[in-house]
């Protein structure tokens, strides 16, 4: 099995409308550098994590729809197998 990437498998999860309203608030769903920045510890990728389950609020996407859990366990896999490129 192939490990997930960002570039194949996680950024194509975020809809150009999601990149757009977040991008001026300084969060880069479609940057990898950003999403997997290591010198902070990937906090970027995690607290992105964190608001698209619905642990941290608001729920993202506002409004929906959701990620199916799927997605995120794909997004999840992609952190735990070391946040590949």
């Amino acid at each position: 099995m192939n490990p997930v990437s960002f570039a194949a498998d996680i950024k194509p999860l975020f809809r150009s409308i999601d990149i757009d309203h977040m991008a001026p608030m300084g969060v880069l769903l479609d940057d990898y550098e950003y999403m997997s920045n290591p010198n902070s510890n990937h906090a970027n990728a995690q607290a992105v994590y964190d608001f698209l389950v619905g642990t941290r609020k608001p729920h993202m996407p506002i409004g929906g729809p959701f990620w199916s859990k799927e997605n995120l366990d794909l997004f999840k896999k992609w952190m735990d197998q070391g946040y590949n490129r």
